[in-house]
């Protein structure tokens, strides 16, 4: 049992549904969709890890799998929300499928064997979408755009956690500095 991992996964997964319910009750019914499937997944995963960290090694492979999951499908939803968010774009339920099913089929294929060496580089791929997307709206001017810089900024941050080995355990900072990223991400949906 470690407690500082329990700890960092219960404010991850609380950050993340604290998020999604306080800033994203005004945002299109399938946007709001998006959003959840990205902010979920991250949750659930900062749940099942909550357990893992328990000392419950049988949930080793569902929590790496979560974490998957929330790095092909939640990062793809994140992207395409992010989009909408910024471009004042309302999706429809095909513009959700879209997203979604291509999403599922990229989770899919990271958990075969001989795919699963690519699992690390789309979270990055994502965030340097993010990061893109979020620089045209501020070219733009538009003010969301900041804190969709700053999400990518935390996330990115979270990728490298291992290299902070000095400050504190790689696991809390990945958690701590997902959660602020998720805090980011739900000031961009602010309304004005």
């Amino acid at each position: 049992m470690i407690f500082s991992h329990i700890l960092s996964s219960s404010i991850l997964a609380g950050t993340g549904f604290g998020v999604f319910w306080r800033f994203f009750q005004q945002v299109p019914f399938f946007n709001r969709l998006l959003w959840g499937f990205f902010f979920l997944t991250v949750s659930l995963g900062a749940i099942i890890g909550v357990f893992h960290y328990t000392g419950s090694e049988s949930l080793e492979p569902l929590h790496r799998s979560m974490r998957i999951l929330a790095d092909s499908l939640g990062i793809f939803c994140a992207v395409v929300a992010t989009w909408g968010l910024l471009n004042r774009t309302t999706y429809s339920q095909r513009g959700f499928l879209l997203t979604v099913v291509p999403g599922v089929a990229l989770f899919i294929a990271l958990l075969l064997p001989e795919v699963r060496v690519f699992t690390p580089i789309v979270p990055s791929l994502g965030i340097l979408l993010l990061m893109l997307i979020a620089v045209q709206a501020l070219l733009q001017r538009n003010k969301r755009g900041l804190w969709i810089v700053l999400a990518a900024m935390m996330m990115g941050l979270a990728t490298k956690a291992h290299a902070f080995t000095t400050v504190m355990s790689p696991i809390d900072f990945d958690h701590y500095a997902s959660a602020l990223a998720l805090w980011f991400f739900g000031k961009s949906a602010q309304p004005r």
